[in-house]
């Protein structure tokens, strides 16, 4: 099960590795390839890995100047991220099973490709992985109990250390403290048990920035009713580096409490079953909170998991019951009448011929050696992936090499994109 890397990143590899050997090997003398027009060079180069790109930084002072400009930066971006074919999805995989939590990538998503360990992160080995975007990972240090606490005029303050992190190039950038003010917890419980935390992480490609946000519910002890939970939310912008608060609606209350899915620079969240009928977002460039339908899903039975995911840039729902699961895509974003349902097996598929239902969240879509398309799957009880293979109906478990034995795992698409704000002149 195989994916072919691309034909031509393969030949412009081997032409551009064959031409660097050949230009040190004589000295100052120029190749080939380096007279060709600078704007053909950056075509070729944009086609390659990110590891490559910084072995090739050497080649020349005109290679480096141009793979560190911000114009190939997006147009290496812009490559990776829209390859259609899934051949250049990567994975980040976090180790579950130990107290050093240790973070892996996997090249290719669809190939047989070994992990390989990164090290660690801003925080060392007690970096944990938050989510991604556009090959920029979010940060925390490890959990909560590390985050910084103080008491100040009797009133208690947690400042969770959260950085932005480019795993290929190393840099990373720790955000400024933002201190949460607890307002009321329990000495029976604690003052971190009495907090619920949510990041979010995307890009705002028409300001160029990259925002965080930062969701807070305190829950009062004594209180089970989530309307009375105390609420507030605010965006880092890497831009300004700063934080700033915006308004919360009262339905934010009802999210489920799972990492967002990112898709139309929007997170997105499901609302908890039974309290509203649409999916939460939230415009990263508006800063805004809006609401976006759910589909006229089959499965009506309980216990039913359903979970958001992307597919081809399109968002897309699974909802997996005892007695059959169900994968949407949203075709066109925002509305409610371009959900189609993609997939639905019944009791008679080996998928959910179960006792338990599959808690699955779609991933990728990937193209095998034959064009054919298969459908990567997040089991989410153990965090396993999943192939669905279209044409077929059938699914295997994926085999990473040297993988943890229980992981966490991120879609990663590698980039030379920087963690750091802007340097304003």
């Amino acid at each position: 099960m195989n994916v072919p890397t691309c034909k031509k990143t393969k030949t412009h590899h081997s032409l551009l590795t064959r031409q660097a050997s050949s230009s040190k090997s004589r000295g100052n003398q120029c190749s080939s390839i380096m007279k060709l027009p600078e704007n053909v060079i950056a075509h070729i180069l944009s086609y390659l890995p990110v590891k490559s790109l910084l072995l090739f930084k050497c080649v020349s002072r005109l290679w480096c100047s141009l793979i560190e400009s911000e114009y190939f930066i997006k147009l290496h971006l812009r490559n990776f991220v829209h390859d259609s074919s899934g051949a250049k999805l990567g994975l980040i995989l976090q180790d579950t099973c130990f107290l050093t939590p240790k973070i892996f990538s996997v090249a290719d998503v669809g190939s047989r490709n070994e992990c390989v360990e990164l090290g660690g992160g801003p925080f060392g080995y007690r970096t944990r992985l938050l989510g991604s975007c556009n090959g920029l990972l979010y940060v925390c240090q490890s959990d909560m109990e590390d985050s910084v606490q103080y008491k100040r005029s009797g009133k208690y303050y947690v400042s969770p250390k959260i950085a932005l992190w480019n795993p290929l190039t190393k840099k990373s950038h720790i955000l400024p403290f933002a201190p949460i003010q607890v307002t009321s917890w329990s000495p029976l419980f604690g003052i971190l048990d009495s907090l619920k935390v949510q990041y979010a992480f995307g890009n705002d490609s028409i300001n160029d920035d990259y925002k965080v946000l930062r969701i807070v519910q305190q829950i009062n002890p004594g209180m089970t009713d989530p309307d009375k939970f105390n609420l507030k939310t605010i965006v880092y912008s890497l831009k300004a580096d700063s934080w700033r608060e915006i308004v919360a609606p009262s339905y934010l209350h009802y999210i489920v409490s799972r990492e967002s899915v990112l898709i139309r620079e929007a997170f997105h969240w499901l609302p908890i079953q039974g309290h509203g009928l649409n999916i939460v977002a939230f415009d990263i460039r508006r800063e805004e909170y809006c609401t976006v339908p759910l589909p006229n899903l089959e499965s009506k039975s309980s216990p039913c998991y359903r979970n958001l995911g992307v597919l081809r840039q399109c968002l897309s729902l699974a909802s997996s019951s005892v007695h059959n699961v169900e994968i949407w895509v949203m075709k066109e974003y925002g509305m409610k009448d371009s959900w189609v349902k993609l997939l639905l097996l019944d009791q008679s598929s080996s998928l959910c011929y179960r006792t338990v239902p599959y808690d699955l969240t779609p991933l990728a879509f990937v193209k095998d050696c034959n064009d054919d398309l298969k459908v990567l799957l997040k089991w989410m009880y153990d965090q396993s992936l999943i192939w669905y293979d279209l044409k077929l109906k059938t699914y295997e478990n994926v085999q990473i090499r040297g993988a943890p034995w229980l992981y966490q795992s991120y879609i990663f698409v590698g980039s030379l994109v920087s963690p750091l704000p802007p340097i304003i002149l």
